[in-house]
């Protein structure tokens, strides 16, 4: 495609030199992937509406993949967190291994997803405080038994002096 701008004797073109190639024979890679605990399953497939391997119980579990529909079947689709109108970059919510792995699967035929057993539900961010245990005995920090301050190796004994 070539312009011919307004000023005498000077022309300019602009070649597009983009190549996309798939990925080489016999590569299946493993993607790794946080996703949200019990998302929505787009595509109905499941009679619970629940994509089936984001269920905490198949956390761990590597699973084939073979299309983007199956994926998005499997695991549902890549949410992002928003905030006025656009997408929070860099928010650890975001889901961006189900995106690297729906952007592979549009080029290559297979992949292999892991799921980890995080669910990324639990780190949405809250205007609410914690207050204290979330279940019994387990509390954001415990304070009985802990010395606080500075404390001092003492190389004699080889303990540290509170």
């Amino acid at each position: 495609m070539a312009e011919t701008l307004v000023s005498p004797g000077i022309s300019v073109s602009v070649v597009d030199e983009s190549q996309y190639a798939s990925p080489g024979n016999g590569t299946v890679p493993l993607i790794v992937l946080a996703t949200r605990e019990n998302k929505t399953d787009p595509t109905a497939t499941f009679a619970d509406g629940i994509a089936q391997y984001t269920k905490s119980a198949y956390a761990g579990e590597i699973i084939s993949v073979t299309s983007q529909r199956e994926l998005t079947q499997y695991f549902g689709n890549a949410e992002f967190r928003t905030s006025g109108g656009g997408v929070v970059d860099g928010d650890e919510t975001n889901e961006y291994g189900l995106l690297a792995a729906y952007s592979y699967l549009g080029q290559g035929s297979r992949a292999y997803i892991l799921r980890a057993n995080i669910d990324l539900n639990q780190l949405v961010p809250t205007t609410v405080a914690p207050t204290g245990p979330v279940e019994p005995f387990l509390y954001w920090l415990k304070t009985d038994g802990t010395k606080w301050g500075i404390h001092e190796y003492n190389g004699t004994t080889g303990r540290w002096d509170y």
